[in-house]
């Protein structure tokens, strides 16, 4: 496996504790990663102002950007509608790769069918109550064709620490499967390079697919992390 083809790189939100979203990506592409993803799962970004100040030039030089939805009521209400214009600004600047929506947040499914970005859905933790399992995805995908899958291997660990679920997920949706979210568990998202959890990312099975490392870092750990998962990988 040539690891040097990997497209590894980080989720914006691991430097939410220190860096806007414009800053994040500034550090991030001075490191030399070209895969991102803009993580704005806390609504709290947005509305201060974290996804309004960013320009064209903050996206350029990156290969792959994703963009990661916040949690929110989607279905047919304003909120829904105005957050969707936003989401649109940003892909027009640069068309994104995804745009990742946690399933369980929607009250109608039906508000994604005239929308211009390419939509992913993502498996959930064990501190929700559906959207856990192959199964549950069943339904949404019987609704779009276009519709992917996110794997969240740390999500899948937070339910089966023996990570068979995760064989389950790619032997029901490989095809689906368009990104990866990585990173160790504890309880949260915990950097990998300290919880040693070889396991999780050797759950994944297709390394083909864009992986975004969610795990919250200072941000002299991101090269840390990053080297640390490929040398697991590079063992594979």
């Amino acid at each position: 496996m040539n690891i040097e083809n990997i497209k590894l790189g980080f989720s914006t939100g691991v430097l939410h504790k220190t860096h806007r979203t414009k800053e994040a990506l500034k550090k991030m592409r001075d490191l030399g990663y070209d895969t991102v993803e803009l993580g704005f799962v806390n609504p709290a970004r947005i509305e201060e102002g974290w996804l309004d100040e960013l320009t064209k030039e903050d996206l350029e030089g990156f290969k792959y950007v994703s963009f990661h939805t916040p949690k929110h009521n989607y279905g047919k209400n304003e909120g829904t509608y105005s957050f969707f214009k936003k989401v649109e600004r940003i892909d027009k600047m640069r068309k994104l790769d995804l745009v990742v929506f946690h399933p369980d947040m929607f009250e109608d499914f039906s508000v994604l069918n005239e929308v211009g970005f390419n939509v992913a859905l993502e498996n959930m933790d064990n501190r929700k109550g559906s959207h856990k399992q192959p199964e549950d995805f069943d339904g949404i995908f019987s609704q779009d064709n276009k519709y992917k899958l996110v794997l969240d291997v740390n999500h899948i660990y937070s339910n089966d620490p023996s990570m068979g679920l995760a064989k389950d997920f790619y032997s029901k949706f490989k095809d689906r499967i368009a990104q990866i979210h990585l990173s160790g568990y504890t309880g949260y998202h915990d950097p990998i390079f300290q919880t040693k959890q070889e396991e999780i990312i050797k759950a994944i099975q297709d390394f083909e697919v864009p992986i975004i490392i969610e795990s919250v870092l200072a941000p002299e750990d991101l090269e840390k992390e990053r080297q640390y998962i490929l040398k697991v990988i590079s063992g594979i």
